[in-house]
């Protein structure tokens, strides 16, 4: 037998409505990424001074460096290269997964809208039970001992109720 699914109104949305905790592998993953950026940084940085260094010779002086040195330094870079897009990916990867996961909220907080709206509904009913009431005691001209059931009319305009309902179908 199927269990009845609970209307939006009898859901717990206080234990429903919970961030994830954000993984600690995403923070280790984005200080892997940051190491090797700097790594990359750094081997750009050697291959740059030598570069400056060899085209900055002077002739006729013995050299400091070799346009070999300079080559090699450079080819040296490319494992950086790897290691720091493999990194953000890697990066990428652990995001995406919390992103899913953030994502699965939606239903959620799709429900809670409906509850709202819900909500909405039943106060707007209940705001014009005290509208019809002084409505019917203007009608008989009788004078409530309370003001309250004439501001019931003034709720359920653009400034009240329907301002609560504006503001729920305005966020997607």
């Amino acid at each position: 037998m199927l269990a009845r699914t609970p209307r939006a109104t009898e859901m717990d949305f206080a234990s429903i409505l919970k961030i994830p905790p954000k993984p600690a592998a995403i923070a280790e993953a984005e200080r892997v990424w940051r190491a090797s950026v700097a790594e990359l940084e750094a081997a750009q940085a050697k291959h740059r001074e030598l570069h400056r260094v060899y085209f900055n010779q002077v002739p006729g002086q013995p050299p400091k460096i070799t346009a070999a040195e300079v080559d090699h330094a450079g080819a040296e870079i490319a494992p950086f290269q790897a290691r720091e897009t493999e990194a953000q990916q890697a990066l990428e990867a652990q995001r995406a997964a919390f992103d899913e996961e953030v994502a699965a909220l939606k239903p959620k907080i799709e429900a809670y809208r409906a509850a709202i709206a819900a909500k909405i509904d039943e106060l707007e009913d209940f705001i014009t039970l005290g509208s019809t009431f002084y409505a019917a005691s203007v009608e008989a001209r009788v004078k409530l001992p309370s003001k309250m059931p004439s501001r019931c009319q003034s709720l359920l305009g653009p400034h009240g109720v329907g301002m609560l309902r504006k503001l729920l179908n305005a966020v997607d």
